[in-house]
């Protein structure tokens, strides 16, 4: 079957747009009482590149990161000879001060998928791994050498998707974004 393509173009924005992640929104319950074991069905479907709201009760916690040090990052991934193309899905997520209770939380973060949603500087909110699921698949505990390091924690999210992290309408009614600090 042939392929067929709508394309639009895109001009030249305005110099008006922030690099860097303001938080990190991850999922700890689905329909208001279990823990997330899937994500499919989760979101609304994605119409021009974003999701209006989750498909049932969703409560994010926030991740704080200090500024500048956590990224969002997504890679084209495309085979020619096989005629595949998949997006990779990598937050990068630096906790400062590492407390006992943070040891849990990790394991905790380690066992499942998770619905994630990153929060960039221009307050745009992209929800990673909204079919499959994202992971926690790496990550560092870092004491530092010198005074001015990181002690902390970087973790390392990763999803895999059929299209980049699509938008997310941060007014649905089924989210409800919880803050902790």
């Amino acid at each position: 079957m042939a392929c067929s393509l709508t394309l639009t173009g895109r001009s030249l924005p305005c110099r008006d747009a922030l690099g860097g992640v303001k938080k990190v929104w991850i999922a700890t319950s689905f329909n208001a009482d279990a823990t997330v074991s899937f994500v499919e069905g989760m979101w609304d479907a994605v119409a021009s590149g974003e999701i209006p709201d989750a498909s049932a009760a969703l409560i994010l916690k926030d991740y704080v990161s200090p500024k500048n040090s956590s990224s969002l990052t997504q890679t084209v991934n495309a085979s020619v000879e096989n005629g595949t193309v998949f997006y990779s899905q990598v937050l990068s997520l630096v906790l400062n001060k590492p407390v006992a209770a943070d040891i849990t939380e990790i394991q905790n973060l380690a066992k499942g998928r998770l619905a994630i949603v990153v929060q960039d500087n221009n307050d745009n909110y992209f929800v990673m791994g909204h079919i499959r699921g994202a992971e926690l698949t790496g990550g560092t505990i870092a004491s530092g050498t010198a005074l001015g390091d990181l002690n902390g924690y970087t973790l390392e999210f990763t999803a895999e998707e059929a299209i980049p992290a699509p938008f997310l309408d941060s007014t649905g009614a089924n989210l409800t974004f919880t803050t902790t600090a």
